[in-house]
């Protein structure tokens, strides 16, 4: 069984097991029954296909990333909104104003 640490040294080879072991697995859920499919999983070949399987896709969405940061124009900041009302604290009140019973301190 071969670890991700291996894959990703020798993309290459995990591409070449992650293309076989997408066949297999389609063939293994078509032809075994769900326990003997289960059991294919965590064996040996099952594990060390998966394995294979993240890493090649792990390594294309990074190139994909990369690709897509180099081409793309830059981005402007975001619009900033301001917060919702009920975060906002409430304005101080002065010395002449009262609190009447419509207002609320606390959010609703």
């Amino acid at each position: 069984m071969k670890t991700a640490t291996y894959y990703t040294q020798h993309l290459q080879e995990a591409r070449q097991v992650a293309a076989r072991c997408k066949l297999m697995d389609e063939q293994k859920q078509r032809s075994l029954s769900v326990v003997d499919y289960q059991e294919w999983q965590i064996s040996n070949e099952g594990v060390n296909c998966q394995t294979a399987l993240s890493v090649s896709e792990a390594d294309s969405m990074r190139e994909f990333v990369l690709k897509q940061s180099k081409s793309s124009a830059p981005v402007a900041a975001p619009k900033v909104s301001a917060p919702p009302s009920s975060s906002v604290p409430p304005a101080p009140l002065r010395n002449d104003q009262k609190i009447t019973s419509t207002q609320s301190f606390a959010p609703v």
